[in-house]
């Protein structure tokens, strides 16, 4: 009944429900095997739902610390290790990597290895848990972000250590190995945060003393060895910067981070501003290859930790890259719109100088994987060209969205001391990185709090509307991306009128208005077609969804139900042949005792007549003749005396 009851656990997500029955069930080897059996089972038929119910209800178990000391006992850490493993693998293969069940059972697995991070593992446990991270973070096949919150778990652990804890584990051979391959991925990786969660590893797990000695090891180059040793644990975050466009800048046209300092940020109408740090100078936006999108990170007044925005290659529509007024100007367009201090926005503007002119369009187009057009001068533009292979909505199929105790795991690293030397330093630097992740969180209610800049007011458009990207632009600016859409289409934006053509210029502009504004017309109407559409077609699978789930749970219920009935009807039959069994015994035994009573009763007869007859004979042979003939003259009566 216990697998049955499992399985109805499963069948409707309830893990609470399920902790209940294996704490009914007892916590022992038994059940974990059972247990194990079950999700060996699941994984191997892509249960992964299934199997994700099963891992919150063991978080929910190891959030008691008496019963996560007790699994830990049973060796429960090795069967999740064996767990995580496949999961791995089927991150890796080609029918599993693009699933979003596996995505988010692969961060449960991460809440629960930040749990045992917290009970008393043994060093070479907790070795076995960091080196597993460490692995999958470098997995090239596997989708980027979930790399990403895998280092960061491992440097969340790393934190949650003492010195004493942590000791053993620097100087863990199979963790010494790994640290090289770690080193050379901060220069391959080809996304920024990745590459400063696995500098932040490996400052945590390397001693200051042997940083020098180790970093001749990791890299080839001297200069970037040497600008790794200059990170100092209590400025991370500015050092890391500094050494990290150190590195990428090295790597010339061969780099995969493009790093450039940004003038002016917009979204929709709202100005975003650089996190407040009096260390911070610039404020950086990353064009990062390997992952395919372009990140930057933006100030929260609301909090103490930094907001991100991530502009990812699947979620762009078009892009366009101009010059305007001594300044290289990049918009985006998003397919789908993000949420931003309660504002929903399709569009991005970044402004940088024109020195980095010919390296910005570069790094777009490496990024953004441009379709190669005949830009004008001055001007780069294209639509994205996505890999057959790769999910239109992958961007928005992960969205790691941690309860609020959990808000310590960040886009950047937190400094902490890192060796004996480093003990020095306060265990709660001011945490500076994420709360809010635009773009991998596209549909996130939360927003990060941001100034908005007011501008002149343009003619009011809808906000939809295919050519209006902005509802505002800040003064000295120029045009509004509105007035240069609408000069040249939506792809790329036209030059300045050139001087003698101003007698042209309006009735130009009044056809090119004219045209746009049929455009506009038609889109709109298109978009509430379409909008009406996928919101019916939406219901319609919803009632589907509805209908199947109600009719999945009644003939489970019903299955339940008669195997009850089953039950119960051949536990009374058992107990009726019991007691009838019972009866039987009784009569059997009183028969037996009767007939040995009566047995008893005709020997002891019988011995008496026999024991009587002898005694007669013997005393009749021993009488005297003349007795005889007295007594046969006396008669019969006599005689027979």
């Amino acid at each position: 009944m216990f697998e049955l009851q499992v399985d109805d656990c499963l069948l409707r997500g309830d893990s609470t429900r399920l902790v209940s029955m294996i704490h009914h069930e007892g916590l022992s080897s038994s059940t974990l095997n059972r247990l194990n059996h079950l999700v060996t089972k699941e994984l191997s038929s892509c249960g992964f739902s299934r199997v994700l119910v099963l891992m919150k209800s063991l978080v929910l178990l190891s959030e008691n610390k008496d019963d996560l000391q007790k699994l830990i006992c049973l060796e429960l850490t090795t069967k999740v290790m064996l767990w995580f493993e496949a999961v791995r693998d089927l991150l890796t293969s080609d029918l599993c990597r693009s699933s979003t069940p596996l995505f988010t059972l692969t961060e449960e697995f991460f809440d629960y290895f930040l749990l045992l991070g917290q009970a008393s593992l043994s060093g070479p446990q907790i070795s076995v848990v960091l080196l597993q991270l460490a692995r999958f973070s470098l997995e090239s096949q596997i989708h980027f972000p979930l790399r990403l919150e895998a280092i960061r778990t491992f440097n969340s652990i790393l934190e949650s250590l003492s010195r004493d804890q942590r000791r053993p584990i620097q100087n863990d051979e199979n963790l010494t190995q790994i640290l090289s391959q770690m080193a050379a991925a901060v220069l391959t990786v080809g996304d920024y945060e990745l590459q400063v969660s696995l500098s932040e590893a490996l400052c945590r797990l390397t001693p200051r003393r042997d940083r020098e000695q180790r970093t001749n090891q990791w890299f080839s180059s001297h200069d970037i060895s040497s600008a790794f040793c200059d990170i100092r644990d209590a400025d991370f975050e500015v050092d890391c910067r500094c050494f990290l466009n150190f590195v990428n800048r090295y790597h010339g046209d061969q780099r995969r981070v493009y790093t450039f300092p940004c003038l002016r940020v917009f979204f929709s109408s709202i100005q975003l501003f650089r996190p407040k740090d009096d260390k911070l100078d610039e404020f950086w936006i990353d064009f990062n290859v390997g992952s395919g999108c372009v990140s930057f990170f933006i100030d929260n007044p609301q909090g103490l930790l930094w907001g991100s925005i991530h502009l990812l290659k699947e979620d762009v529509d078009h892009y366009t890259l101009q010059v305007e007024h001594d300044e290289m100007v990049l918009r985006v367009k998003l397919t789908n719109p993000i949420m931003h201090q309660d504002i929903r926005g399709q569009t991005v503007e970044l402004s940088f100088s024109c020195e980095h002119q010919q390296e910005l369009e570069e790094a777009a187009g490496r990024v953004f994987n441009k379709i190669p057009s005949s830009p004008q001068p001055s001007v780069t533009g294209g639509t994205v060209q996505t890999s057959p292979f790769i999910d239109k909505h992958m961007g928005q199929s992960y969205s790691r969205k941690k309860p609020p105790k959990k808000s310590q795991l960040r886009v950047l690293p937190l400094s902490s001391p890192s060796s004996e030397e480093d003990s020095s330093t306060p265990k709660d630097v001011l945490r500076k990185r994420k709360t809010t992740d635009l773009g991998y969180q596209s549909d996130q209610t939360e927003s990060v709090s941001a100034h908005k800049k007011k501008a002149e007011p343009q003619k009011e458009e809808e906000e939809e509307s295919y050519s209006t990207v902005f509802d505002h632009t800040p003064e000295g600016m120029g045009p509004t991306v509105e007035e240069g859409l609408l000069k040249d289409g939506p792809w790329t934006v036209g030059q300045q009128e050139q001087p003698g053509s101003e007698q042209w210029a309006e009735p130009e502009s009044q056809l090119t208005s004219d045209i746009t504004t049929a455009f506009q017309s038609c889109r709109a109407q298109l978009e509430q077609h379409f909008t009406k559409a996928e919101a019916e077609v939406l219901l319609s699978l919803k009632k589907s969804q509805q209908h199947v789930s109600s009719l999945l749970t009644a003939v489970h219920q019903h299955r339940f139900l008669l195997l009850q009935q089953f039950e119960n009807g051949v536990s009374d039959q058992l107990k009726q042949l019991e007691e009838n069994s019972s009866n039987l015994n009784a009569i059997n035994t009183q028969i037996l005792k009767f007939f040995q009573s009566m047995n008893q009763q005709l020997g002891s007869f019988c011995e008496d007549h026999l024991q009587k007859s002898v005694w007669f004979g013997v005393h009749l042979f021993l009488l005297p003749e003349s007795f005889h003939t007295a007594t046969i003259s006396l008669g019969s009566d006599f005689s027979l005396v």
